[in-house]
């Protein structure tokens, strides 16, 4: 059976998901590496690394959903939007609590936000549902 359009758009869209959060951790490393304090670098080194397990995962997951299984496209769901969820609620947190995140990470983390939330709905339209049938 053909991929359908649906589920290669939600492919994609994971994949720029995975792009956006490896630029992210690449910005966050640099930010991280200029911490004067060593044990607030090393921390960020050891979340840098986390974040990009992390993006392996959902390649590796994408990559299995486009194959057709539907226990993939459940995880990718699950740990997708956790992730969005989470994501939001940090970025409204930290500004109201006067905390800068800086601009560009507050941008790439939305914006990732953004590309899973549309990777999850197109995982679900109907030619999609078919296919996992």
């Amino acid at each position: 059976m053909t991929v359908p359009t649906s589920v290669q758009r939600s492919f994609q869209l994971w994949i720029a998901a995975v792009v956006v959060g490896v630029l992210g951790s690449v910005f966050s490393l640099a930010t991280s590496a200029t911490v004067p304090n060593g044990y607030l670098a090393a921390g960020g080194i050891v979340g840098v690394v986390i974040g990009l397990l992390f993006l392996a995962a959902l390649v590796y997951l994408a990559l299995r959903m486009r194959g057709g299984e539907n226990w993939a496209r459940v995880a990718l769901s699950v740990l997708g939007g956790v992730s969005a969820v989470f994501t939001v609620i940090g970025v409204l947190l930290t500004a109201g609590l006067g905390v800068s995140l800086g601009a560009i990470s507050t941008i790439v983390s939305l914006v990732q936000a953004a590309l899973i939330v549309a990777a999850i709905l197109f995982s679900f339209q109907a030619p999609a549902n078919a296919y996992f049938r």
